[in-house]
Order: C-alpha cells, then structure tokens, then sequence
C-alpha cells in the first residue's frame, strides 16, 4: 500500500502544476496516474472478492472506481481546455475553467487517498453498515427477508403451540428499516410528477401506519395475527415498490424529454444575449434546476436497481460531473461578456452534454424494454381519452415527442438486438407512424382532431403489438444470448418468492458486458493512452 500512496503524493503534486500546465504537464500527470491505477489493479484480485461481500467495505472500493471514472473524464476535459488555450493564443489560460476541473481531480485524489486508508486500516470491518449507507431496494430486501424469515418462524412456532414465542430479529429493527425505506422513497416524491408526489406521499403514509400497528401489536397478538400484520406490511411495501417504478418511468419519460426541450444550449444563449424578459429566464432556469433534480434522483434510483460495479460507476460519474457543473454552470453563462467567459461556457456546455448523453444511454442500457413501452402506452391512452373531450393540441404534441424518448431506446444496439424479426418491422412501422403523428401535430393550419386521434390510436395499436411481441419472444428464450433474460412487467408479486423491479431488466453479465459500449465514440482521446475499464475489471 505505500507505493500507491506515495503515486498519489506524486498525482498531488502534479496537480498543483496544473494552473499553468501545457500538454506535457498533462501527459506527465496521465503517466503518473497511470502508474497508480496499474499499482492499484494488482490489488484487485485480494481486495474484490473480499470486500464484495461486507457491505461496509464495499462502498469504499466504489469510492475508488468512481474517482477513477471521474479524473479520466477531468482529464479530457483539461485536454480540449490546452487545445483552447493554444488555438487562441499562446499567452491565454483560461484559469477559471482549469480550476474547475483541477479541483475535481485534486477532491478525487484525496478520496483515493482516504479510501485506501480506511482499507489498508480496515477500519470498516468492525463496524455495522448503516442504515443510512444502503440504497431504496437494499432496504427492501432487507424488510422483506425479514418478514418472511418472520413469518416462517411464525408457522414453525404454530405447530408447537408456542405462541409466545418471537423471532431472532426484533421487530424495532424492522421499523428503523421501513423508516429509511420511506425516507428513500418520499425524496423521490419530492421532484415526481404531481399526481405521482401525492399518489407515493399516501402510500408512504399507509406503509408507516401498517409499520406502527405491527410494532405496536407485535407482543399483544397471537402468532397467527402477528403473521396476518406481517403480511399486511409485505403488501403495503409491495405497493409502494410497484407504484415508485411505475412513476420512475413516467418521470424517464417526461424528464429525458424536457432535457431536449429545456436544453442547455437553449439556456447559455438565453444568458449570453439577455434580451429576454427576466421572468421568461427565471422560469427557464428553475425548470432547468428542476429537471435537474429529477435526473438525480432517476440516477440514485438507477444505481440501486444495478448490480454490476461498472454500470453503478458510470451512473454515479454522470451525477457527479452534473453535480459538480450544477453550482457554476448558470453563472459561467451570465458572465459570457469577455473572450475567456465564453470560452469558459462552452466547455462547461460540451462538457454538460457529453454527461448527459451518457447518462440517457446508460439509463436505457438498464432500463426494461417492455416496462417502458407500456408506462408510453398507458400516457398514450390517458391523453387519447382526454382528447375526445378536446384536449388541447400542445398536450398531445408533447405526448407525441415523448414518443422520441422510445426512439432513443430502440437506437441503442442492444436493445435493437431484442427485438426478433417481426418486432423489428413492428419498430418501423412504429417510426413512421410517431413522425406522422407529431407532423400533424405541428402544423399551423387547423386540423380535423378525429384525424389526430385516429393516427394516435394507431400509434397505440403498433406500440402495444411491439410491447406483446417481447413476451413471446422471451418464452422462445432467444431474447438474451446468456437465455436469463425474462421481462417482469405485469407479472404478480409472490411474497414467497420476490421479483425483481420492473424498472431494470435482470440481464447480469449481459448487459454489463456491454456498458463500456455506451460513451459516444467521438469522446476517446488520442492523449490517453490507458483504458481505465481495464482497471476497473474485477476478475
């Protein structure tokens, strides 16, 4: 371990050189952190096995990965900044923009530092995990498990006539689980659509009071009432499952959408030129800020439902770049009133999109095909309702450009590859049928709306054959070259046997094998010589 913290010493002070780094600083740097990360890797085989299974320990080796994720994408970023600098004059730096990104690395390699400390210490080993540590459905299993454990107990004690008896677990243990478990699920509450925020806040309400009664109750009852509040608890936390990734694709839907319609390239011009009235800007960047927040809880979300350390990374690189860009971001476009406040914003700019274009892919890359194809539909249907009572035009526009969000999906290789050969003709007749509805949809001129609902009807129809057509392709069990893809959309939840969320489909070593696939090629860089998935590769 000494060699790898005297490396970081070496990365730290290198940085400190960065305020004024030309090319070969920064060749010297990806060197020096080259060296750490193939140091790093021999430790890989002794330390992933191990540290996969404690919980505690864990999040400190996906701490590393995420550093690592985060100093190469800080180092692109410090590469197109030189090739500025160089192309405007030799004399030029744009500091601001530098200190940016060097501050990044600079915050990453104290992490590292401090990470590998608290492994070579093991400090996490004697510790308990945290219940404040642990992900939304980490929680779930974990409350689940227990009430059936419970309820096993429970049938075991039956039996005896022991009635008295009470299971190894308490049950205030239960309750501080469920308390997190809301606690999850009402900050995703916060930023959800309206009627989904006042749909999740009564189930959480519902899920606490079932909590409190079992708690309450749990010594007065006999074991068959403890088990039928057992079961009651399991039913209500399987509701607020099912209900939070049914609004979890909605919010997919409306948000990946909005960063289209409220884009940032949209906003930069809006700040530059300033000649719109304050209030048209001040709603834009609220809405801005707003879907920010909604993109970060559908990446915590996103990062729970994923097992695989390279998929969980990519997403937590993502928000960190968006959180990090968030604070300075909007005032870097306010300030476009010199050469170097321009330049400052259009690398802010690139650097916002390239983040968000992974994240939309990484997000589809987990997302469940069939699961998203059906929130569409029942969106679709909803709005095809309200337009026989006159909806207003713009709604079903929107409706309609939501549909792009299916596009993007389906543009994806490996979902594309999902589909079999009849699903693949049902996909374009898809394509044609979506341009055509939101052609009609855009005109000027008015339009009679029986011919509107008519083209939305059978934009319907199309997409629920498609939606169909992975069901029976899945029986055939070819939708997956590993045979353990299977959708789990509509099917009932067994409290004997959990499903997995609809959200992510469980494709395992398939999917993952493909994540490294998802940063658009026109990103790589000849300046960096290492591959850091290579580094990231638990054997």
């Amino acid at each position: 371990m000494d060699k790898l913290f005297n490396q970081l010493r070496i990365c730290t002070e290198l940085i400190e050189e960065g305020s004024n780094g030309n090319i070969s600083w920064l060749n010297e740097f990806c060197a020096a952190f080259h060296t750490f990360a193939s140091k790093f890797k021999l430790y890989l085989p002794e330390l992933a096995p191990r540290y996969d299974i404690d919980g505690n320990v864990k999040i400190h080796v996906e701490t590393i990965f995420l550093c690592f994720t985060q100093v190469l994408t800080c180092i692109t970023q410090l590469e197109r900044i030189i090739n500025i600098e160089e192309n405007i004059g030799e004399d030029t730096r744009l500091f601001t923009t530098r200190s940016h990104f060097l501050n990044r690395i600079d915050w990453c390699v104290k992490r590292l530092n401090a990470s590998l400390y608290q492994i070579s210490e093991e400090v996490a080993t004697s510790s308990q995990v945290k219940l404040e540590d642990l992900s939304f459905v980490e929680l779930l299993d974990m409350s689940l498990d227990r009430l059936e454990t419970y309820n096993e107990i429970v049938a075991e004690n039956k039996e005896g006539d022991n009635e008295d008896a009470t299971p190894d677990q308490p049950h205030d243990q239960l309750y501080s689980e469920v308390n997190q478990i809301v606690k999850h699920a009402l900050a995703f509450a916060n930023v959800a659509l309206a009627a989904d925020e006042k749909a999740l806040r009564e189930i959480c309400e519902t899920v606490l009071e079932e909590c409190s009664v079992f708690q309450k109750n749990f010594d007065a009852l006999n074991a068959g009432d403890r088990k039928l509040e057992a079961l009651s608890l399991q039913r209500a936390l399987y509701s607020l499952e099912t209900y939070l990734n049914e609004a979890l694709l909605r919010l997919i839907l409306t948000s990946l959408l909005d960063v289209e319609e409220i884009s940032i390239t949209r906003l930069k011009n809006m700040l530059h030129h300033g000649e719109a009235p304050e209030v048209m800007i001040n709603k834009l960047i609220s809405d801005f800020d707003m879907n920010m927040d909604r993109i970060q809880q559908i990446g915590v979300i996103a990062i729970a439902f994923t097992e695989d350390v390279k998929t969980k990374t990519i997403v937590r690189s993502c928000l960190a770049s968006m959180e990090s860009l968030d604070s300075c971001i909007v005032p870097a476009f306010q300030l476009q009133t010199s050469s170097n406040g321009m330049q400052h914003a259009d690398v802010l700019e690139h650097h916002f999109i390239e983040e968000i274009v992974i994240f939309r892919n990484v997000i589809h890359e987990i997302i469940d095909s069939r699961a998203l194809i059906s929130s569409y539909l029942d969106m679709l249907a909803d709005s095809i309702h309200i337009a026989d009572k006159n909806c207003p035009k713009d709604q079903l526009l929107k409706i309609a450009q939501m549909g792009d969000i299916l596009y993007q999906h389906f543009q994806l290789k490996l979902n594309y590859q999902e589909l079999s050969e009849d699903g693949q003709r049902l996909h374009q007749d898809f394509v044609a049928i979506l341009r055509e509805c939101q052609a009609v949809l855009e005109l000027s001129t008015q339009i009679d709306p029986k011919r509107i609902i008519k083209r939305l009807k059978i934009l319907h129809s199309v997409l629920t054959k498609l939606r169909d057509g992975f069901g029976r392709h899945e029986v055939l069990g070819s939708s997956c070259p590993n045979g353990n893809f299977s959708t789990v959309l509509n099917k009932t939840l067994s409290y004997s046997s959990r499903q997995k969320s609809s959200f992510a489909r469980p494709r395992k070593d398939y999917i993952l094998s493909k994540t490294r696939n998802i940063i658009p090629s026109d990103n790589e860089s000849d300046l960096i010589s290492f591959q850091l998935t290579e580094v990231l590769k638990i054997n």
